[in-house]
């Protein structure tokens, strides 16, 4: 049997890693658990009522059934879903990545145990098939309210399969990614094979049959649709009810009322915060990225009500302009109709109040009630005693509109009572377009108990008229306590002459009560008289009591410094609330100057912990001559918080003192989060001098962690430079090898801050690049000038002189470096760098290992060692480097990547495949669908190399089983089966590679190969050919064309050798030897597989192929 060629090197020296696979996370994450509805059915027979009544719902709207086949009792089983979630993540997807969560339930009502299996599942949407994805990295962590519980993707546990007991039922959670986005909700339906048998649902379907609404058209001409919801409405059939208002618009109706009756209806939280903010929005194209499908433009009105939008209340008897949420039906049909009702004839009024709902007739009454005359009277009086009392209270409104004896008679026979209704009559009397009803009610103001004279008194007050003005005021000096200061309150709004002589009389009341109304009505006006007049008052109170709140902020309004011994006097009471004695702090910052440093400084040794950071801030704001001596004690305070508070006050005061006492208090703390602030501040300040001391602190002391947050904030404060944007253009342009305009960008950057040492060491490694040694040395030095411990600078003047063969010199700029920055590893690889070119191997490797030492979870420095190893040709050791990396670094997948190629280099295909297992095995690698898929991949491709092609065929299966769209799991098992002589299953596999993505080089050559086995010559050459344009510089492309065309030779080898069998002969050899000599320019060197390749027999006698062969085996180093 042949040995499959071209696609095994496919598959084993261009296996990609998974973007960023080499992530340096080695955090361990919790262990899924499976999750389960606390809503959802829990018996088969809860579930089979639970379809049984959405299908008969689904019947009776005339939708279509959501299970396919039918379901019964008889039903051996049937699918149903649960927990089900259309969400959309913006983590690492900046357009938003869309997707549906859902539990497929499978119920089984057989007699024998079912399997549900993640492979049998087929996911159509909008009748395309969409994949059942493994948990992506950017879902990881997004959080998905399931029932009454908020979870993490990550903790759900995306088993492969579940077995079902008979008269049981269990679940799989499916994840779609990728769905089409919003607004539109797509059309989504599961297809499973259980026990040979296919079972349909369409969860649009299924979901729409949750839901229950009514719809009601109500209001003048039918113009309001109030659709009546019940059920549980949610993210899928959301969509579904928008349709039925949508179809409702085409009946030209614009005003909608969604009541929801059932305080318990199951809303999505996502809808119940959507659909207020929607509604707000109708009619204004507004809605931006909205999740949900829009409501129709046309519609002008759109109100929700019932007790789950009790949160936003309709004021009483009016609309707030654009509230659109309301507790009660009412309300709500009163809102969507206001406009319409106002602009009605009177006999449509009068016909709406006699026909309609008793919604409709209050929105006629109150909207519609300007239009109304007395004509219309004995049908509102009526209405004054209709058995419901929101329509009592709209008939009552209404009467103030008419004139006429009988309106007064009721309103003042109803006013006269207690209660809403009471209150309703009164307000219509105040607020009647005629005289005669505002002196009917002041009659009721002198003649009603006090209980009522207070409700009419606030009731009138806000309806100012200047009769109003005498009949309150005669309140003033009532005995009535409550009728005395509701007076007061009603005059302040309706205005009086004697107003202010009213509140200073109040002022001096011996009633405390009294007295805080006044003070709280005075404090509102903004004339001067009555500042002052309140000002005095507070300024005697301060006397006698501690202050209010009120009493504080009208202080700091008026900030008289009068006001301050009279504080101060108070904190000297250590009794006083903890909260008061804040605020007071806080205004007398607020209000005084220096003046106010002795009475701090006196009461700072007996103050608490945030009274002292306020008064040290306090003092630090007014810029005292005392600040720095308290700012010393709160620096030498046990007490951290204290001494962080400190430091965040000297940061604001932006000093040169400052900086000093930062730098003492710095060189003395062992407390991390003590001189992690300061070093903030630091950076804050940013001084030379700020800059100077952080310097100095990278190598002071005896904390190594201390050391390194000194570096951090070094680097930032050159980041924070003005200049260091152009550095970092600098950097771009010396990476591209444009070395001018990189020394340009540098020298700007040093024209802005010249301070700034990246720029010198930018411009030192363009110089050193562009072989200008003196020169670079030079600048190397003013460098070390301003920053004579930069580590790095060091080391370009090692490298420097390493270049110009100066070792000894060399040598003693890299061991400064390293003396100065022990813990910075580059320094060691620089100089491992230096060894390796002076063939100083042992000590190169010493080097390494002190990078390692530096830095152990860097992890390029193992592969730097490694590599090294291999060129001496010790790949055991290098083995044993990629396992010390892995010791240390178990949750990082990069050194397992190393090992695998190192070991399938060497063909020990045993240790490949342990390290592949060990990659399964950890758990902070195996929760990550890329790492699993890439220990798969490289397994199955370790068995295909060791020639073990049904434990490679094994393995192809298991990656389908687990992402069925895993593209190089067909093409790597279509490879197998060409080893074993399976012609169709491998085109199977090829076209099902090349359906999934039509530019997969894998997937096209396969095909070809196949063809070409099936003696397809012509077919395979011109598809090759007509897909060549798109992989012109793929050396592998060309590697595999070349095995086509040596494919078909094999093929014309026992044809009889006409001139025409010659010609083609002789086209198919020059073509596959320009396109091996293509892939090899390309970078395809594999030599050694070349010369075996049982796909090129052909050319292995050609001297073409010969000289090629001898050409490669020049540059090879097979441990390379």
């Amino acid at each position: 049997m042949t040995n499959r060629t071209c696609l095994l090197l496919s598959l084993t020296l261009f296996t990609l890693l998974p973007a960023q696979v080499y992530s340096q996370s080695d955090s361990l994450r919790k262990k899924n658990i499976q999750q389960t509805s606390s809503v959802g059915p829990q018996t088969n027979a809860q579930s089979l009522k639970l379809l049984n009544d959405i299908e008969a719902r689904l019947k009776g709207v005339n939708q279509p059934a959501a299970h396919q086949p039918p379901v019964s009792g008889q039903t051996s089983a049937f699918i149903i879903v649960g927990d089900t979630v259309r969400d959309v993540t913006f983590n690492r997807a900046p357009n938003g990545m869309h997707f549906l969560l859902t539990r497929l339930i499978l119920v089984n009502q057989g007699p024998e145990p079912l399997k549900l299996i993640r492979s049998q599942i087929k996911a159509m949407v909008d009748g395309q098939q969409f994949p059942l994805r493994a948990l992506p990295a950017n879902l990881s962590n997004q959080v998905v309210q399931l029932g009454k519980r908020s979870q993490r993707l990550s903790s759900l546990s995306f088993q492969d399969q579940v077995t079902v007991p008979p008269g049981e039922q269990d679940s799989l959670w499916i994840l779609l990614t990728d769905l089409p986005g919003a607004p539109r909700i797509p059309e989504i339906e599961f297809q499973v094979t259980v026990d040979n048998q296919t079972l349909k649902l369409n969860v649009n379907h299924f979901e729409l049959g949750k839901l229950r609404y009514e719809v009601k058209l109500l209001g003048p001409s039918e113009c309001l649709a109030e659709l009546t919801v019940s059920g549980e409405i949610n993210s899928i059939n959301i969509g579904s009810l928008i349709q039925v208002i949508d179809q409702l618009t085409m009946q030209n109706i614009k005003r909608f009322v969604m009541h929801f009756p059932d305080p318990k209806t199951q809303i999505d939280e996502s809808v119940r915060n959507w659909l207020p903010r929607a509604a707000n929005q109708v009619g204004t194209n507004a809605m931006v990225n909205s999740p949900f499908p829009v409501f129709p433009n046309m519609i002008t009105e759109l109100h929700l009500s019932g007790e789950v939008f009790k949160d936003a209340r309709v004021p009483y008897l009016g609309i707030k302009k654009g509230q659109v949420t309301h507790e009660k039906e009412s309300e709500a049909i009163h809102a969507a109709l206001d406009s319409a009702m106002s602009v009605l004839t009177r006999e449509k009024v009068a016909e709406q109040i006699r026909t309609g709902s008793p919604a409709v007739k209050i929105a006629a009454l109150i909207s519609g009630g300007r239009q109304l005359t007395n004509e219309e009277l004995p049908l509102i009086l009526e209405l004054t005693s209709d058995p419901d009392p929101l329509v009592q209270q709209a008939a009552l409104f209404a009467l103030r509109y008419l004139g006429d004896a009988r309106g007064y008679e009721r309103l003042a026979q109803v006013a006269r009572t207690v209660g809403p209704q009471s209150e309703v009559a009164v307000a219509s009397l105040a607020e009647s377009r005629f005289a005669q009803g505002q002196m009917i009610l002041l009659k009721l103001l002198k003649e009603s108990p006090p209980t009522s004279q207070k409700t009419m008194i606030g009731i009138i007050a806000q309806s100012p008229r200047p009769q109003w003005g005498d009949a309150i005021y005669e309140f003033i000096s009532s005995d009535n306590l409550e009728l005395r200061k509701a007076a007061i309150k009603a005059l302040v709004l309706n205005g009086h002459p004697r107003l202010f002589e009213v509140l200073t009389s109040a002022l001096q009341s011996p009633n405390p009560e009294i007295r805080e109304v006044a003070f709280q009505e005075l404090i509102q006006q903004k004339d001067n008289e009555s500042e002052t007049l309140a000002l005095n008052y507070v300024l005697s109170q301060l006397e006698q009591i501690a202050p209010t709140q009120t009493m504080l902020s009208f202080i700091d309004r008026l900030k008289d410094p009068r006001a301050i011994p009279l504080l101060f006097r108070h904190l000297g009471n250590l009794k006083l609330d903890s909260g008061l004695r804040i605020t007071i702090i806080k205004t007398l910052a607020s209000i005084g100057d220096q003046t106010v440093e002795s009475g701090f400084l006196k009461i700072y040794p007996q103050a608490n912990t945030n009274e002292k950071l306020l008064i040290l801030a306090s003092l630090q704001k007014v810029e005292s001559p005392q600040y720095f001596e308290l700012a010393e004690r709160a620096l030498n305070d046990s007490d951290l918080k204290i001494v962080n508070g400190a430091i965040d006050s000297l940061r604001k005061s932006n000093s040169i003192e400052a900086v000093k006492y930062l730098q003492k208090t710095l060189r003395k703390t062992d407390q991390a989060s003590v001189w992690n602030d300061i070093y903030m501040s630091l950076v804050s300040i940013g001084t030379p001098e700020a800059r100077r001391i952080i310097m100095d602190a990278r190598f002071e002391g005896n904390f190594d962690e201390k050391k390194r947050a000194a570096a951090n904030a070094l680097n930032n404060i050159y980041t924070r430079s003005p200049g260091y944007q152009y550095v970092k253009n600098g950097d771009l342009e010396q990476g591209r090898k444009q070395y001018e305009e990189a020394l340009e960008q540098y020298q700007t950057a040093l024209s802005i801050d010249s301070l700034l040492v990246p720029a010198y060491q930018g411009i030192v490694n363009v110089q050193n690049a562009m072989q200008k040694y003196d020169e670079a040395l030079k600048t190397a030095d003013q460098g070390l000038q301003i920053d004579s411990m930069h580590a790095r600078l060091y080391v370009a003047k090692g490298m420097i002189y390493s270049n110009q063969s100066r070792s000894e010199e060399a040598l003693q700029q890299l061991h400064k470096a390293i003396e100065i920055a022990p813990l910075d590893h580059f320094a060691y690889v620089m100089l491992a760098s230096h060894y390796s070119k002076h063939n100083q191997n042992e000590k190169a490797l010493e080097a390494y290992d002190g990078a390692i030492h530096a830095n152990p979870r860097y992890m390029s420095l193992y592969d730097f060692k490694a590599d090294l190893l291999l060129s001496l040709k010790r790949p055991d050791d290098a083995i044993k480097t990629y396992d010390q990396a892995i010791q240390v670094n178990p949750g990082q997948i990069k050194a397992y990547t190393s090992k695998i190629i190192l070991l399938r280099k060497l063909k020990r295909y045993e240790e490949a495949i342990a390290v592949c297992d060990a990659i399964l095995a950890e758990n902070s690698l195996k929760r990550d669908p890329r790492y699993v898929m890439y220990a798969y991949i490289n397994k199955a491709h370790t068995y295909s190399e060791a020639e073990e092609w049904e434990k490679a065929l094994h393995v192809y299966d298991q990656m389908i089983q687990k992402d069925d769209r895993y593209l190089d799991a067909y093409s790597g098992r279509g490879h197998i089966h060409l080893q074993r002589q399976d012609w169709q299953a491998a085109q199977r596999d090829f076209q099902k590679a090349f359906d999934l993505d039509n530019k997969s080089s894998q997937a096209i050559t396969g095909l070809a190969i196949c063809m070409v086995y099936n003696h397809q010559d012509d077919k395979a050459i011109s598809f090759v050919k007509e897909q060549l344009k798109n992989f012109e510089e793929d050396g592998l492309f060309h590697y595999n064309v070349a095995c086509v065309y040596g494919r078909a030779l094999i093929n014309l080898k026992d044809k009889n050798k006409t001139p025409e069998v010659q010609k083609t002969i002789k086209g198919y050899q020059e073509a596959a030897i320009q396109h091996l000599h293509k892939g090899s320019e390309l970078g395809f060197q594999d030599v050694e597989w070349m010369q075996k390749d049982p796909d090129l027999s052909e050319l292995h006698p050609l001297p073409t192929f010969k000289t090629l062969v001898q050409t490669l085996q020049k540059k090879e180093n097979p441990l390379q």
